[in-house]
């Protein structure tokens, strides 16, 4: 049986919907954002009731996406009908939501399916009151992108923090380009982070830093570990917490050795001698 609760906060100009959801063993959380007419991000269809209740509320002119994933575009295909709103995204996502890829069975259980949806690419948004700036941010996932609006200090992204730790990684995250991606946004003038999963980030730039020494941090320990002879399986063992219901229920494609993995692939793409 799965439990749903629903919450709404505002910080300043932006509303949010909280949707949380209880599986036995695991808990699963996703944030909506409306600002100017703007909705960030359409949550899964697993929350399509409670998506539209908040879109009746707070109806969208324009919808964006951090990147393809079910959890985030979900329902935008539905919203983009029912309001007229075009969706705006970065030019991947776009070719992948043209024609969604078959998503694994846990995600469909967890989050619902994913239906196509025509995007359009930009690199601004501009509502009444706001201007939005498309920022690069792969690592999560390849066509992931961060929302930055500058004079307010905000930035949209997805699921580029999540948490000042990370505990597990999808099978294709990239430890290094999250790290270079956090760096990316840090450049610019935050000052309050709005996550697709962890919410609202007052404290913006600290929290981005923190998440950043750690993957470096993680980088680091396991290079050396690795270095010294130890096994990737051993390496997330003595590192990174314990996930092992959520690796099963995700059939393996949610685990912590997978953010190992990806460090020790890309040191070694690093380390390999150019082909002359």
């Amino acid at each position: 049986m799965v439990r749903t609760s629903l919450k709404r906060l505002k910080h300043g100009e932006v509303t949010a919907l909280r949707c949380r959801f209880d599986f036995p063993g695991n808990v699963f959380r996703i944030w909506v954002f409306h600002v100017d007419g703007l909705m960030l991000e359409t949550g899964p269809r697993r929350a399509v009731k409670e998506v539209e209740r908040f879109a009746q509320d707070f109806p969208p002119r324009s919808i964006a996406l951090s990147h393809f994933h079910e959890d985030h575009a979900g329902n935008a295909a539905r919203l983009a009908e029912k309001y007229g709103a075009p969706v705006y995204m970065g030019d991947r996502t776009a070719e992948i939501l043209a024609h969604p890829p078959r998503i694994p069975l846990y995600r469909r259980v967890v989050w619902g399916p994913l239906t196509p949806v025509r995007g359009i690419v930009t690199e601004r948004i501009e509502t009444e009151r706001f201007r939005f700036l498309a920022v690069s941010t792969p690592g999560h996932a390849d066509d992931h992108v961060s929302w930055v609006e500058e004079e307010r200090g905000w930035a949209f992204t997805g699921d580029l923090y999540l948490g000042k730790r990370l505990t597990y990684g999808m099978r294709n995250e990239s430890v290094s380009r999250l790290a270079e991606s956090i760096r990316r946004v840090l450049r610019y003038p935050v000052r309050t982070v709005f996550c697709s999963h962890a919410g609202m980030i007052p404290d913006g730039p600290e929290a981005l830093k923190q998440k950043l020494h750690f993957l470096e941090w993680l980088q680091d320990e396991t290079l050396r570990l690795h270095r010294e002879g130890a096994r990737s399986g051993e390496i997330a063992s003595r590192l990174l917490k314990k996930r092992t219901g959520l690796v099963w229920f995700s059939n393996g494609e949610l685990s912590p050795v997978h953010l190992i993995h990806s460090i020790i692939r890309e040191n070694r793409k690093k380390e390999k001698p150019a082909v002359r």
